[in-house]
């Protein structure tokens, strides 16, 4: 998105309007970007394009964090007209001490896995945030939580799949919703209140969803193996709920502070992001610097055009905001 020099308006003029809008392309952007023409699928109408949000935290008239999230579909569903797959979602506990995120990925194979996500996203993000108003987050039994969220989706697939004619249902097991309905997640808890400048978050991940620290000078950090990144390649397999990972996942704890960003991410832009050293991750790091002014804006960020890269794309990203 770039906004060109408009011309001076003349005394006595009124302007009728100003501004412009261009995608964002980083290298190559293939024939893809310019040629598809979206399609909608036409057995969800109520599952939209895409999704944004920006907002602020505060505590009384304090600003504490600045969030901007989008899940924006990609080339590929977008040209086949395939629902989006990816989702976000998001809450404050009660006492207003943590935001608890989720990020998920649908499995593309399940032509029902964005139900799955859907279902990780927010009916995940609501029992966390009442877990959290009794148990401190270094406290939680995340292999406890990530197998009751592995149960819902099991359940939920059983009742979506009764009565078709392709599965039978009093033969219905777990692999077979799996094969409708699965989806990676992240779950990540960020405490609001800061020590000596610094928010702790812990961060939960089944799949290949990742989650990174934007580190001041534009630096991407890591919080887990990098995938694809030489020896520390994440399984071919992706791991995916509703079938639980072989051991219980281990939360990664980090701490972001004003000039940093906490980024949680869909394979769909942690794909073209890499190890971020590369172009994407310095075009990024540019962009994200600072929260960008809107939603629109971050959406815009998110989908930018670059060759090969064609997955739905979901991002939610947390700057702290100084307090001097």
């Amino acid at each position: 998105m770039a906004t060109p020099e408009t011309t001076p308006v003349q005394p006595g003029t009124e302007a009728k309007w100003q501004g412009y809008v261009e995608p964002f392309v980083v290298g190559d952007p293939g024939r893809a970007a310019a040629g598809v023409v979206p399609l909608p699928d036409e057995t969800a109408w109520d599952r939209k394009d895409t999704v944004l949000d920006a907002f602020a935290l505060r505590d009384g008239r304090t600003r504490l964090v600045e969030v901007r999230a989008a899940s924006v579909r990609g080339l590929a569903h977008r040209a086949y007209g395939r629902v989006r797959q990816d989702e976000y979602g998001f809450r404050r506990t009660a006492d207003g001490r943590y935001l608890v995120i989720c990020v998920a990925d649908g499995v593309s194979s399940g032509e029902l896995s964005h139900k799955a996500a859907m279902l990780v996203t927010r009916w995940g993000t609501k029992w966390l945030t009442g877990l959290l108003d009794r148990t401190e987050p270094a406290d939680l039994q995340w292999g406890q939580f990530v197998r009751g969220v592995a149960t819902q989706i099991e359940k939920y697939g059983r009742k979506l799949l009764r009565g078709r004619e392709d599965i039978d249902a009093e033969k219905c097991d777990l692999r077979d919703v799996a094969h409708k309905l699965a989806t990676t997640v992240l779950y990540a808890v960020v405490d609001l209140r800061a020590v000596d400048g610094a928010h702790t978050a812990h961060v939960v991940t089944v799949g290949d969803t990742s989650a990174w620290v934007l580190r001041e000078g534009g630096r991407w950090e890591p919080q887990e193996a990098v995938k694809n990144d030489g020896a520390e390649v994440f399984s071919a397999s992706v791991h995916a709920l509703p079938l639980p990972p072989a051991t219980d996942p281990v939360p990664v704890r980090t701490t972001i502070r004003a000039g940093e960003a906490l980024v949680l991410m869909t394979d769909g832009i942690g794909d073209p992001l890499g190890q971020g050293t590369g172009p994407v991750g310095r075009f990024l790091a540019d962009v994200w610097a600072r929260p960008p002014a809107s939603g629109v804006e971050f959406a815009a960020q998110i989908g930018f055009a670059r060759k090969s890269f064609d997955d739905d794309r979901t991002v939610v990203a947390v700057w702290p905001v100084s307090q001097r």
